[in-house]
């Protein structure tokens, strides 16, 4: 099989991912708004679009491991690349990126999104640091 980094499959399979990862969250969004505006049905039926949309995502996943993850195109698969791929990317959004979007938001008058933003990013900064210290004793331990 040829090499999959760098090519437009590569890329459509990282815009699929982000789709399918995106839309997942959504739908468990409405269903749970579907739950308290008491729409069972429909809330059911939200949850297992959300359960499928998630094995879509698993499936871009498998075939995205031979290029990277997604985010950061570092190598996954195995737990210790994969926590080395989620502690970049959460690094990067918690030092660069939500920093960057709290800025705009307050410079274009939106102080409470600007906060969130801001929320997020120690949030996620906390997510790192959790992380790579369970990661360190389970690998000393």
């Amino acid at each position: 099989m040829p090499d999959l980094k760098g090519t437009k499959t590569h890329l459509n399979l990282k815009a699929a991912f982000a789709a399918d990862a995106q839309l997942n969250d959504a739908l468990r969004y409405f269903a749970r708004i579907a739950e308290i505006e008491g729409y069972a049905e429909v809330a059911g039926l939200l949850k297992g679009f959300a359960e499928s949309g998630l094995q879509f995502a698993h499936g871009h996943l498998d075939f995205l491991k031979t290029a990277g993850e997604p985010l950061t195109d570092r190598p996954m698969g195995a737990t210790e690349h994969n926590v080395a791929a989620v502690l970049a990317a959460q690094t990067v959004d918690a030092e660069e990126e939500l920093p960057n979007m709290a800025l705009t938001a307050h410079a274009e008058g939106f102080p409470d999104i600007a906060n969130w933003f801001e929320t997020l990013a120690r949030a996620k900064s906390e997510r790192v640091t959790r992380l790579a210290a369970a990661a360190s004793e389970e690998v000393e331990g």
